[in-house]
């Protein structure tokens, strides 16, 4: 019994650590805006994350005695355009336009997304307490985006903007994690996300020609003006946050996996405070009580289920 139960809690622990990862990413790449571009960091925190993970990838392909195929490529391929181009590059732009805060608050929605997609694609059960903790979890995402609305945050055109980019970025993560997890039950979760993460990247490259308004290269930036931010994102906010976090995926229900991310909003608007100042209304406090109460609810029942 005991034994069975040691890869779960080893897994919960790889959930603990990407998310504290994750939510540390709206706070550190906020500031880094005056220096790289969102789509030269995108490009970058995945290359430099993807060839950190190489050699784990490497590990676990030989050992399963898997050699890539150009099907296997073109897979990857995909998966990188869907995670890296679209979702988070999206979600990085969003993040110029509205607040870090309420950016993470919105991309930790992506649960609800991943739960409902994982049904159909990956055929898995929806159980009652995991329906009743999620639909807890969005109440509590609702209510604190009433922060939207509290007076505190100026919203403009350029701020809705950044919302739905955010959005977009949210539901292309929920696809990604759901795809992701079929092909990992093949290739392992780390050398998923790796080979997601190098080929999305450089799917990136026609993207960073297509939006250098300054017409010079698109690859330079002030490095030295954000090497420890550029480091951590690219090292922690990247290499290990998406081993941790594909890794538990990958051995854990999917839909339970990805509510972690309901944790986000908690602790990115508690850094967002501490570091950037940002304003903690009551909408935000009540809204992370209930998304907590509702993951403790689907874990406890999931845990008691089996």
């Amino acid at each position: 019994m005991g034994k069975r139960q040691k890869p779960a809690i080893k897994y919960i622990l790889f959930l603990v650590i990407a998310i504290a990862a994750f939510s540390s990413f709206e706070v550190v790449s906020k500031p880094t805006v005056f220096a790289i571009s969102p789509a030269q960091l995108t490009f970058y925190r995945f290359l430099v994350g993807g060839c950190v993970l190489l050699p784990f990838a490497y590990q676990q392909l030989k050992k399963r005695n898997i050699r890539l195929k150009a099907k296997d490529i073109l897979l990857f391929c995909g998966l990188g355009f869907c995670l890296v181009c679209v979702s988070l590059n999206l979600a990085q732009y969003g993040i110029q336009f509205a607040n870090a805060s309420m950016s993470a608050v919105i991309f930790s929605s992506n649960p609800l997304f991943t739960a409902l997609l994982a049904v159909p694609i990956l055929k898995e059960r929806f159980s009652l307490p995991k329906l009743a903790g999620l639909l807890l979890g969005v109440i509590g995402l609702v209510v604190t985006c009433l922060h939207l609305f509290s007076g505190e945050t100026q919203i403009d055109s350029g701020f809705l903007a950044g919302i739905v980019l955010i959005f977009i970025g949210m539901f292309a993560f929920a696809l990604y994690t759901v795809c992701s997890k079929a092909m990992a039950k093949r290739f392992g979760g780390i050398p998923v996300i790796t080979f997601s993460s190098i080929f999305g990247s450089l799917l990136m490259i026609p993207i960073l020609f297509l939006l250098n308004e300054s017409g010079g290269n698109p690859f330079v930036f002030q490095l030295s003006a954000i090497v420890p931010q550029f480091l951590y994102l690219s090292l922690i906010g990247t290499a290990l946050a998406y081993y941790c976090y594909f890794d538990a995926i990958a051995h854990l229900n999917t839909s339970l996996g990805s509510m972690s991310f309901f944790i986000k909003p908690g602790l990115a608007s508690l850094l967002c405070a501490v570091i950037l100042h940002e304003p903690i209304t009551p909408n935000i406090i009540i809204g992370i009580i209930l998304i907590m109460c509702g993951l403790f609810l689907s874990i406890h029942f999931e845990k008691t289920r089996k």
